[in-house]
């Protein structure tokens, strides 16, 4: 973007559609792939440079030197530095936009420092000054949460029924028993310790009482579930609940049940205590975050982005929004930013967050990237076809995720190869163009409390080393064997870039083809429960492809040049 002194400003509009700033679109033209390629080698992994994909801004993560104290000198040039096998490689950095200015200065110099290594810095704010928010009850909203749908659910004498209209999904699940039937939520994520907020989506043509399961032991004993004539209504209920993933179990107890459409599940947040900006306080909002652009820029650092909020969807720490709210802000108030502008950057990618931006051109015209949190998502619902469909121009980022645990050591093996999944489906199943770690230096991140690289570090740098901005993910199979995962990206010079990673416990053979090019020579990289980051012996091509071995429970980086 174009630099001004801030005591001029500037149309961001104008600027952003004035060129090389512009976000590249996804869905770039392809080509078609030739019949029976596949077929004449069916394991190989078939790598077409000219069927483009996303373009990659990069992969990094988060500082925040308030709450974890700020990287050192040495420990910025671990992360940022691109020269060898000893540093990570990020060109990503995200920061915090504080809501006292005098503390605009914390991150300032993590964020200088990786500005002049190349990356790209965005912020993202937590909650608004103290004097533009006000205390509200949550009583009518719908709940927040993780979202699962009872046509996942385990069914005892009940089944998936549609005849009710309003459900989401492809249905409900109907109770056909008085007694001796159940629904029962699995898989339900909790990240952390305390009491959570059970919010069922259901209708009920009279009232009916049932008990309320977690985990096996009763929470709610004959609870009642009002009528609702018809129509879909909320009932929450509250549990002491610990990190890890847990079975809600609705059971008929003689009367049947409620239908329930699906259950919400988040930390439990006294009406009292949530927090709101004021909605006569939107033009001062913007004006706070366009203040924090200029700052950072007259302090030599260029924002490519600045998100709205930070999971205005989980906020119970700190300020929530509305589907409603962000519209009117990001419609009327966003364009006042001298700057690429993030939303909504839901905690769980949950899509009924940003489906109503999609749904007003007036706020989407106003949303540069669209954000996303990863927490708890399943990977199946990584991709946004909506988003693909409509989203020319725009970029799509996900902006923070730690996985899949904050409690284990980022060194545990084979669990770190966690990692290297994660971002394979980021960036292969959903079109991510970043992919951005929470804390950065933590005993669950990439670097170490000490500094040292951890083997989730060396996940990512897998990618990040050298799959550098700008280049483009192409055509590539996702899965061309069971547990094997690989991802092709290319580079402006011609290079190839592909990422394989083997979940199995075997060792897997693997062959490669590269679709109208000739391979001579490969270089590859490995990361095992022994080896980070390993060189390994130059691999010969053989006309348009090569093929290697993949150990287990590793992942390798393969460099195929021009």
């Amino acid at each position: 973007m174009t630099e001004s002194p801030s005591g001029v400003p500037l149309n961001r509009r104008a600027i952003l559609a004035g060129g090389a700033a512009l976000p590249v679109a996804l869905g770039l033209a392809a080509t078609p792939a030739h019949a029976g390629t596949d077929a004449a080698r069916p394991r190989a992994v078939v790598v077409e440079p000219r069927r483009c994909r996303q373009v990659v801004r990069g992969f990094g993560g988060m500082t925040h030197a308030a709450w974890i104290g700020e990287l050192t000198p040495s420990q910025c040039d671990t992360v940022f530095d691109n020269s060898g096998t000893d540093d990570l490689g990020f060109t990503v950095l995200r920061i915090p936009v504080p809501e006292d200015r005098a503390n605009w200065f914390v991150d300032l110099a993590t964020a200088q420092a990786a500005f002049a290594k190349g990356a790209l810095v965005f912020a993202s704010p937590w909650d608004p000054p103290e004097e533009l928010v006000e205390l509200f009850e949550r009583v009518d909203e719908a709940p927040a949460g993780s979202q699962y749908e009872a046509e996942t659910a385990a069914l005892v004498n009940a089944h998936i029924a549609t005849d009710t209209p309003g459900h989401q999904g492809e249905g409900y699940a109907h109770f056909e028993a008085a007694a001796d039937a159940s629904v029962e939520f699995t898989g339900v994520f909790i990240g952390s310790t305390g009491t959570k907020n059970l919010a069922f989506r259901y209708s009920a043509p009279s009232d009916v009482h049932v008990d309320v399961h977690v985990g096996g032991v009763l929470v709610a004993e004959n609870a009642l579930f009002p009528s609702t004539a018809g129509a879909w209504a909320w009932k929450s209920v509250q549990a002491a609940m610990t990190p890890g993933q847990w079975a809600v179990k609705v059971s008929a107890t003689g009367e049947g049940g409620p239908d329930l459409d699906y259950l919400m599940a988040a930390p439990y947040t006294p009406p009292a205590e949530a927090r709101r900006l004021r909605h006569d306080a939107y033009g001062a909002y913007a004006e706070h975050l366009n203040d924090f652009v200029l700052h950072m820029r007259d302090n030599g650092v260029e924002l490519y982005g600045i998100s709205v909020q930070n999971e205005p969807d989980y906020a119970h720490d700190w300020t929530w929004w509305t589907t409603a709210e962000m519209n009117r802000f990001l419609r009327d108030f966003a364009g006042r930013i001298d700057c690429r502008v993030i939303a909504p950057e839901s905690f769980q990618y949950v899509k009924s967050v940003s489906d109503p931006i999609l749904d007003d051109p007036a706020a989407f015209a106003n949303v540069d990237i669209l954000g996303a949190h990863l927490y708890g998502t399943a990977v199946e619902d990584f991709p946004y076809p909506r988003f693909e469909d409509e989203g020319a121009g725009k970029e799509l980022w996900m902006t923070e995720v730690y996985h899949p645990n904050s409690s284990s050591s980022a060194n545990l093996w084979p669990e770190a190869l966690k990692v290297a999944e994660h971002v394979h489906h980021a960036m292969a199943d959903a079109g991510f163009q970043a992919y951005v770690w929470w804390y950065l230096r933590r005993y669950y991140g990439p670097l170490q409390e000490d500094g040292t690289i951890s083997k989730r570090g060396r996940m990512l740098a897998h990618f990040a080393k050298f799959v550098r901005p700008g280049h483009v993910r192409v055509e590539a199979q996702k899965e061309p064997q069971a547990g094997v995962l690989t991802s092709a990206y290319t580079g402006d010079d011609g290079s190839l870039t592909v990422v394989a990673v083997n979940t199995t416990t075997a060792a897997a053979s693997q062959s490669f083809v590269v679709k109208g090019r000739r391979v001579r020579s490969v270089q590859s990289w490995l990361t095992d429960a022994t080896r980070d980051l390993e060189q390994q012996p130059r691999i010969t091509g053989r006309g348009d492809g090569f093929t290697a071995s993949l150990p287990p429970e590793s992942v390798t980086t393969f460099v195929i040049a021009a």
